[in-house]
């Protein structure tokens, strides 16, 4: 997880990283897809437990996870919010 003030390097360390990953031979392309995290709730996020039927109710984040096993790194890219 990046966090930090605005202008201390955090999207310049994640875009290093992906460029590092994307040149391990015989490796794939990193793809890069962003979200806004503020847009949604940390339940749609991450997921939650279903009171009523004591299921668990995967959010966004452990469903891309899932599907794409351990060929992807989440990487939260993220500015530190003094409210």
């Amino acid at each position: 997880m990046l966090v930090g003030a605005a202008g201390c390097g955090k999207t310049q360390i994640m875009n290093t990283l992906t460029e590092s990953l994307g040149n391990i031979p015989g490796e794939k392309k990193i793809q890069i897809t962003k979200m806004n995290p503020k847009s949604i709730t940390g339940q749609q996020m991450y997921g939650v437990m279903n009171n009523v039927t004591s299921e668990w109710v995967p959010g966004i984040y452990s469903e891309i996870w899932k599907r794409c096993n351990d060929k992807w790194v989440l990487i939260y890219n993220l500015e530190i919010s003094h409210s």
